[in-house]
């Protein structure tokens, strides 16, 4: 039997820049290359006594017995290629990116697992091409022990880190970011507020008559993108004056002055065909997501509007977290009420009343700064309703009168935007508002953006709390469905739960719940469902456990204060759930708390 045992040990992650786009050009010569150059590493690797414990095709994980020995690795292999400029398929350069943390792992034979292994992936994902990134932690341990010059780049939001992560970035060449040279400033003058455009793809189907279909790809995807609200989508005819050039998209970044570029190509090879699609940030060229569908030419026309689906719910929240990552980056004395409100979505999501509390703070100051911005006005008005609907507030009436302001104003300036809609939506259900109103915003908003994952979600709550139950589940499905790693894909999950429960299936609330909780373990408030589901099963060993955990903090708590909070909810769902809290435990209160 392999024995496992925990132990602190430096990790390195190392990954090829846009391998999927490497491969579209030349697939065996990409390979070919990549294991070429990483059959050097592993040598060298080997050579400094560290071990390369998991390969994933284009990247590995290693750990070394010195923390000073990993960097040093990471800094003579990265001079080393971009000493050498080793030419990829397409003629780019061979870069690779790295990431370094100090991790607490648990070994098993040759393997190593824990959070410090996800980490450090989520770190190397945030490393200029062919440089480095390190924690805040590392960078400070090994200060006085390197010469390498780093650069701050602040408290960064890494994917399924449910933390910031304080991050420093090196690059050989000095330059960790680059930066437009004076010559280089934008021909237009670049909004605010995010802007895209989708670059006409390229044919690789060695066909010229094939040109027309991805044409119609870009057309169809460009159309998509201008439901979104949420960002500026430069029209179809400035972006095709680009068509049969030879693309440097920080060049086009500057002409157009968007922060943002769609790429991509098609491929048709008898009558398979491939869409290839990338988004990439304008001003460092790096790469933020890519993606393939494949299909038949029979399929054609639905591969074009599968494309487009994907490529929009997909592009929404990657330039969302984009945004959020330039304006914590940003100094507060110029921050604009964008960035305020970008700042406050993290902490929105966070779902945990310390943080929340800051989303208000933020929200209301970029009210101050634009009194008309009905995003952040229907976004505060959603976080005084997460006081009321998670229990984080002993003052229930004052944090509705806060929500209704916030409602009222952004009733007369969110409509038209589908993310302020859907926010709105759910400050009105989770004040305890009209609910039929909620939902009817979440449809309007899926009229106008079809792909909007949280208007779904919006529309799936509204189903579950007017007693239609089954409609729901298949909204929640297509909310989860469209965006996978959003981050409320959690409360899809609870939300699904809540439905079965609805149902009367209290076994598959249990699981959905449980499910929700091992994705976000930092949450307390869903022990509350899983108390009534347990209940309405009749096992009151987990029911009692899940409310004690639901009530460390909040120990006043009351079945009153509950139906209050909750009176958003169908009334024989609400009383169902009620009672499987009372199962649970939770005690009555004589006296209701006053609307």
């Amino acid at each position: 039997m392999v024995k496992s045992e925990r132990r602190l040990v430096p990790i390195v992650s190392v990954d090829v820049v846009g391998f999927s786009r490497l491969v579209q050009h030349d697939e065996p010569k990409t390979v070919r290359l990549v294991r070429q150059t990483y059959g050097h590493f592993t040598k060298d690797i080997a050579e400094r006594g560290g071990t390369i414990f998991k390969t994933m095709g284009d990247g590995f994980l290693a750990e070394f017995s010195s923390a000073l020995t990993a960097l040093d690795w990471v800094a003579d292999a990265q001079r080393e290629l971009h000493q050498r400029q080793i030419k990829a398929p397409g003629g780019e350069i061979l870069q690779v990116r790295a990431g370094i943390v100090m991790a607490d792992v648990l070994v098993h034979g040759d393997d190593l697992f824990g959070n410090g292994v996800n980490l450090a992936v989520r770190v190397q994902g945030v490393s200029p091409p062919g440089g480095m990134a390190v924690t805040k932690w590392m960078h400070a341990y090994l200060g006085a022990e390197t010469d390498l010059a780093f650069t701050d780049i602040g408290p960064t939001i890494l994917k399924n880190i449910p933390r910031t992560v304080h991050l420093y970035v090196w690059h050989p060449s000095g330059a960790a970011k680059a930066l437009p040279k004076k010559d280089e400033q934008p021909i237009v003058a670049p909004s605010s507020r995010p802007s895209v455009v989708v670059l006409p793809f390229d044919n690789l189907s060695g066909e010229a008559d094939q040109a027309y279909f991805a044409d119609a790809v870009v057309e169809e995807i460009t159309a998509t993108l201008a439901r979104i609200r949420d960002f500026f989508v430069i029209a179809r005819n400035s972006a095709f004056s680009y068509k049969g050039r030879s693309l440097d998209v920080r060049q086009v970044g500057r002409e157009l002055g968007v922060r943002y570029a769609v790429e991509g190509s098609v491929r048709r090879v008898g009558h398979k065909v491939r869409i290839t699609a990338q988004l990439v940030e304008t001003e460092s060229g790096n790469h933020i997501w890519s993606d393939k569908v494949n299909g038949t030419v029979e399929d054609l026309f639905d591969l074009q509007d599968t494309m487009a689906a994907l490529v929009a719910s997909a592009i929404q929240p990657s330039i969302r977290q984009a945004e959020i990552e330039r304006a914590l980056s940003k100094r507060p004395d110029t921050l604009a009420a964008y960035d305020l409100v970008m700042r406050a979505m993290p902490q929105l999501w966070a779902h945990q009343p310390s943080a929340n509390r800051e989303a208000i703070v933020l929200l209301q100051q970029a009210l101050a700064l634009e009194p008309n911005y009905g995003l952040a006005a229907a976004l505060v008005g959603w976080a005084h309703g997460q006081q009321i609907a998670y229990n984080w507030t002993d003052d229930i009436p004052g944090e509705r009168a806060e929500a209704q302001k916030a409602i009222d104003r952004a009733s007369e300036t969110a409509i038209g935007n589908p993310t302020a809609m859907a926010a709105l939506a759910s400050a009105i259900m989770q004040t305890g508002g009209d609910v039929a109103r909620a939902k009817d915003l979440a449809e309007r908003a899926l009229v106008l953006d079809p792909n909007h994952a949280w208007a779904w979600l919006r529309k799936a709550f509204g189903l579950v709390y007017l007693g239609q139950p089954d409609e729901a589940i298949k909204a929640f499905q297509a909310s989860l469905r469209l965006s996978p790693m959003d981050p409320f894909a959690f409360n899809m999950l609870l939300g699904t739960a809540l439905a079965h429960f609805a149902a009367g299936r209290p076994e598959e609330a249990v699981d959905f719940a449980s499910r929700a909780l091992a994705e976000r373990p930092n949450l307390n408030w869903p022990f509350r469902d899983l108390a009534s589901y347990y209940g309405a099963l009749g096992d009151l060993t987990a029911a009692t456990a899940a409310l004690e955990k639901f009530r460390a903090a909040r120990p006043g708590i009351d079945l009153a204060t509950i139906r209050d909070s909750l009176r958003f909810m169908h009334p024989d769902l609400l009383e169902k759930y009620v009672d499987g809290l009372a199962r649970a435990g939770l005690e009555e209160k004589a006296e209701a708390i006053s609307p």
